[in-house]
């Protein structure tokens, strides 16, 4: 394989005569490949994957991974048709009905729900869900694993994501939120494998990135951190473009699509009416002075608004204060009396300009307000019987389906059944819950210590790969809440990511070159062949250790799994 990906010309011990070449032309049209390579590349995957190979090579990963499918099916067979909640029923809307599009959420999630329409089968969503869950933990263990990383130490870092009972209520639910943490987990593996990715690596990279925006709308963010990461990794100027040129053009065409539809060049039109309910929170608009067409979106002019202030230093009043949810959906709220009642373009523009000027006259307080809703993911979200902190429950979200909620999950599943218990299961779940999960304070550790740690290692020269990691898990955790409130659900995507993070920060210094390396190196030198020098893995034009945060830089990286 050491002549792979390099421009010498490579011919068969016989007779002399050249390989053929891989090679692609626009005008005249030619298009050669050689599958050799990647039919002994699949050929070798699927034998490392073999039940007997798994057993022998990642045995304690093994086992962890099948007694996580023992909580996953008990909660498929205690809560059924699946767990539903407001959200659930736009999205089976979305997915029989793809256009138009939908003007309060995007749509990544309806297209993956509308591929599996044909099936009518809430369970095989959930069913799959689950697959991405164990999914997720299987690709922070292989990630760990290459990097470098013992395997008890691999294991540990997905139990989180295998076992917890909340995430396993995330993947139980008709939401988007396990596929965009699975989609964007890929994204990110790629380039901690790759920290120097070829241009194809970085448009998957985009691609991946871009379909995660429009399954989650605050998913977009995530390219800032991606974009630093190739910088400081001086990938060259066509895979950065190629980059985010992969991750524009969809997205501008989703834009483009909802402009012809709405008139707005936007994925939505709800962004501005989420981020008034963020300021909500802290507005005081005294201080704000909006003008007069703005003044019904004073939080005093809301209905149910308080009329006196909180008491100050009041834990109790600060946990049962209004959410921002709360005046969003209220009953008689603004958007719903004005003269263009509803979710639409002329209603989220009135609802940015006026939290635009209450964040520009009260920035200290809306930074106060997001930092409160961080603190509160870690340290109020364990134990609280309310939905938003993704318990199994003995009753349903929503108490009596409406007409409207019965008509699309009738269309979408052939059901019009409310989430309902079935025993012994659901009991089996209430039981499990109660012990395992992944508690508050130990993923304010988490996320704590990889930061430090990340800093420590970072000052060494080294730390690219675990801070990719940790932004994307700071990312998931704090746009949220910036972006509308507090809802665990939207944080359980940071947990994957800050437990990769701290497996990344923990490796030892140049873990990659002093130990997979030099193994792989000695198993294609073959037998009773060695390298000259101890610290000496691979020479020749192909080098395979570049650097301390990247394992192998040439194409012809060797799987040090």
């Amino acid at each position: 394989m050491t002549g792979l990906g390099t421009s010498q010309d490579r011919r068969t011990d016989g007779d002399g005569a050249p390989e053929r070449q891989r090679s692609w032309r626009l005008w005249p049209p030619e298009i050669s490949w050689d599958a050799g390579p990647l039919a002994g590349w699949a050929s070798g995957t699927a034998a490392s994957l073999s039940p007997a190979a798994l057993w022998r090579n990642h045995r304690l990963f093994t086992v962890a991974a099948c007694l996580s499918v023992i909580p996953r099916i008990i909660a498929a067979l205690g809560f059924k048709p699946a767990l539903l909640i407001q959200d659930s029923f736009d999205y089976m809307k979305a997915a029989s009905r793809l256009a138009p599009l939908q003007q309060l959420r995007p749509e990544g999630y309806p297209l993956l729900l509308r591929v599996l329409h044909p099936f009518h089968s809430l369970l095989l969503v959930t069913t799959l869900q689950h697959l991405m869950g164990i999914g997720l933990a299987a690709i922070i263990y292989a990630v760990l694993r290459t990097r470098g990383l013992p395997a008890w130490g691999a294991v540990l870092a997905a139990v989180p994501t295998l076992f917890d009972s909340r995430q396993i209520w995330l993947e139980s639910s008709i939401l988007p939120d396990t596929l965009f943490t699975f989609v964007l987990m890929i994204a990110i593996a790629i380039l901690i494998v790759r920290p120097k990715p070829t241009i194809w690596q970085a448009v998957i990279v985009g691609l991946l990135v871009s379909w995660a925006s429009v399954i989650r709308g605050n998913g977009a963010p995530v390219i800032v951190i991606i974009l630093v990461f190739l910088l400081l990794q001086r990938v060259g100027w066509r895979v950065f473009i190629a980059c985010l040129a992969a991750f524009a053009v969809p997205l501008a065409g989703y834009a483009l699509l909802f402009y012809s539809e709405y008139g707005q060049l936007n994925i939505t039109n709800s962004s501005g009416m989420f981020l008034w309910s963020r300021t909500m929170s802290f507005a005081n608009c005294s201080i704000i002075k909006p003008p007069a067409d703005l003044q019904p979106l004073c939080p005093d002019a809301q209905p149910d608004h308080p009329t006196s202030p909180a008491p100050p230093w009041s834990v109790s009043a600060l946990l049962n204060e209004r959410s921002p949810a709360d005046y969003l959906w209220a009953p008689g709220a603004w958007y719903e009396i004005d003269k263009h009642p509803g979710i639409n373009a002329y209603n989220n523009k009135l609802g940015m300009e006026f939290a635009e000027r209450a964040i520009e006259a009260q920035p200290l307080d809306y930074l106060k307000s997001v930092g409160e809703g961080v603190f509160l993911t870690f340290f109020a979200t364990d134990r609280s019987e309310d939905y938003l902190s993704d318990h199994f429950t003995v009753a349903p979200h929503i108490p009596t389906l409406a007409p409207y909620m019965k008509y699309w999950e009738n269309r979408y599943a052939h059901t019009t059944a409310n989430t309902h218990v079935h025993q012994p299961w659901a009991y089996f779940m209430f039981l499990y819950q109660l012990p395992v999960w992944f508690p508050g304070w130990v993923f304010f550790a988490v996320m704590a210590g990889g930061l430090v740690l990340l800093i420590a290692r970072w000052r060494r020269g080294w730390g690219a790969c675990a801070g990719l990691a940790w932004g994307v898990a700071a990312i998931n955790l704090a746009v949220p809440i910036a972006a509308h409130e507090l809802d665990y659900r939207y944080a359980l995507s940071a947990v994957p990511f800050a437990c990769l993070a701290l497996g990344l920060a923990f490796l030892p210094r140049r873990a990659s070159a002093t130990g997979a390396v030099p193994a792989v190196a000695a198993a294609a030198s073959g037998p009773g062949e060695a390298s000259s020098r101890p610290d000496e893995a691979v020479s020749g034009p192909d080098e395979a250790v570049s650097g301390p945060d990247e394992a192998v830089s040439g194409p012809d990286e060797a799987d040090q799994g």
